[in-house]
């Protein structure tokens, strides 16, 4: 099946009820999406589908053929962060840091929703 993952297409091989998760971290090795609770509560593996947050533990692979998948791979780099990264630094935002991608990711869905795609976050009043 062909997927688009941060903008590429990526023929992957993989079952089509294969929780997109595993697609991404066993079959792609991108491993900056990570397992949590595997019910869809905690977040942790929470990507971007068409721009919406989507948890990927419990979406089927098969059910984002033809959508674009972003990751946090591809939410800004080291050089460049996202405005949201770049504050989540600044406020020291992480604590053990393991659910960072996805409540990153999360936020950039409702970031993009309410401010739209160009607004310049602040950390300080």
């Amino acid at each position: 099946m062909e997927l688009q993952i941060n903008g590429k297409a990526v023929t992957v091989d993989a079952e089509p009820a294969m929780p997109l998760l595993w697609v991404l971290r066993d079959v792609l090795n991108m491993t900056g999406t990570k397992f949590g609770c595997g019910v869809a509560a905690c977040g942790a593996c929470t990507v971007r589908v068409d721009g919406q947050a989507v948890r990927s533990c419990v979406t089927p692979a098969s059910a984002v053929v033809g959508k674009r998948i972003q990751t946090i791979e591809a939410l800004g780099s080291e050089g460049k962060p996202h405005p949201l990264q770049a504050a989540w630094i600044a406020e020291q935002v992480p604590q053990c840091g393991y659910c960072q991608s996805g409540m990153l990711m999360a936020a950039a869905a409702c970031w993009r929703e309410s401010r739209g795609p160009r607004t310049q976050i602040s950390t300080r009043p």
